[in-house]
Parts: structure tokens; sequence; C-alpha cells
């Protein structure tokens, strides 16, 4: 058993910082089943670690911070029809895990089958979805509305819904990228007002607030066979991106949007 000093310990610590992007490779060569040690080159005290038989290096992690660093690239693609159960399915999990109770909710979890999600694709609503590595992690859908057009200064705008990400990739900034993402389109086909709802006793409206969004409107909702809730309607006004053919910027050659 080794006892490292404070001083190794902050060495160890310390040859990690701005190191995400390494860790992002061997995270990308652990899922793939690849020798993951290879992205170790050049990182400080890797020597005091042997190699096993067929690795380029010693397996040492020592002092990174893997929850906030292991993890693969986010890339958010447009889904299509062919996409329907995918997004169906993460929108599903994401809202049966938005209480502490695992695999339960109080709250209305119909989210439409992947038949409903194609019909309102061709309908006109987009969808997006996150991938980490080969894994769909999140999605996020939005649509022109006019519902609440008196908020929006009496124009359409884009309504951001569906907004899900997996209970095992939570609070790495998943959630945050999608949101953007969608932001992005909005603004780029031209409206001035993304808007979006949430039940306050979910607890998301501090998270919206410190993104731009700003309460308008809270309405009591009652669904059969669930609780009695408060809807809370926000806004927020997006910058100007540009023209309407703006909007395929975001998208790189493989149809991927890049991480923020």
């Amino acid at each position: 058993m080794i006892h490292p000093s404070p001083e190794k310990l902050r060495q160890l610590t310390d040859r990690w910082v701005g190191q995400e992007p390494r860790l992002q490779r061997i995270a990308e060569s652990i899922l793939a089943g690849e020798d993951w040690t290879a992205h170790l080159r050049g990182l400080p005290l890797i020597d005091e670690i042997p190699p096993r038989d067929g690795e380029a290096y010693g397996r040492d992690l020592r002092g990174a911070n893997l929850r906030r660093c292991l993890h693969p690239a986010i890339t958010l693609i447009r889904a299509t029809e062919r996409d329907a159960a995918l997004v169906a399915s993460v929108t599903l999990e994401a809202l049966r895990n938005n209480t502490p109770l695992p695999d339960a909710t109080p709250f209305p979890t119909d989210v439409g089958s992947a038949e409903e999600v194609g019909l309102a694709m061709r309908r006109g609503d987009r969808f997006l979805l996150a991938r980490l590595g080969r894994s769909v992690v999140g999605a996020v859908r939005w649509a022109v509305r006019r519902e609440f057009s008196d908020l929006c200064d009496g124009h359409s705008y884009g309504e951001i819904s569906g907004l899900a990400v997996s209970p095992t990739h939570r609070r790495v900034g998943i959630a945050a990228t999608l949101l953007a993402s969608a932001e992005w389109d909005v603004a780029a086909e031209g409206h001035d007002f993304a808007l979006l709802r949430t039940a306050v006793e979910v607890g998301l409206v501090p998270y919206y607030e410190a993104r731009g969004y700003k309460v308008r409107r809270v309405r009591q909702y009652t669904y059969p066979e669930a609780p009695t809730f408060l809807d809370a309607v926000l806004t927020k006004r997006l910058a100007v991106i540009g023209e309407k053919h703006a909007a395929g910027s975001l998208l790189t050659p493989a149809g991927a949007f890049p991480h923020p």
C-alpha cells in the first residue's frame, strides 16, 4: 500500500489541468474497446505505473476528475423519421426520472410513440438528438407556435419542449448544449423569441432563468390521474443570427453540431 505525500497528491492532480481533450479521447477509446493508455503519452509521472502486456503505458488515471471530464465528445444530429423511436425512448426515460424517484414520477409522461413523433416531424416540428460515442443520451424538440404570441411582442416564436437527458449522463452540459442549439435554430429561422414551459414543482425554473429565460405566466394545471401542478411559461429574447438559410451553418459535413 502506497501513501502519497501531500506534495505528490498535488502533482498528480495538477498534471490533469487543461487535459480535458486527453480525457475525452481516453473515454472514446474505452467505449471502442481500444488501448486507451496510448493517450497518456507525455503525461507526467506515467512511468511510475508499469504497462500491461499489449498496452502502451500503465493504466494511470491518478488525480484525474473522471466525474467531470471522462466523457466522449457531445455530438448533436438533426433527427429524421428514422430516429423517431430513439427520440421517444430517450424522452420517456428522462421524464420518468424527473424527480428523485427512480423510474417513477407523479407527473405526466405521455411523450408519444415513435409513430406520433414521426407525425410531428411531418407537421414541421424539429428534433435534435445528442450522442456520446455510439449512445443516444438526449433530445430536444422545437416548433413554431402562436398560442403565447402576446408574450412575444405579438409574433410567432419557437417553442422548445421535450428537453431530455438520460439520467446516467446528467450534469455534464448535455442539456445546455441541446438548449443552446435549439435556440440557435429558432433564431436562425427569423424568430425573436424562444418559449418553453415547465412544471414549477420539478425545480428547473432557476436553471432556465440562469440561461436568460424569464417567467412570464404561471398557470394551474390538472391532468387525469396526475397531481395538480403549476405550469410556468418562460420566454427569452434571442440574438439575431442572420437570414433563414443560416440555420444550416451549424452543421458539420457529417450533419452533426459541434460542441459549443
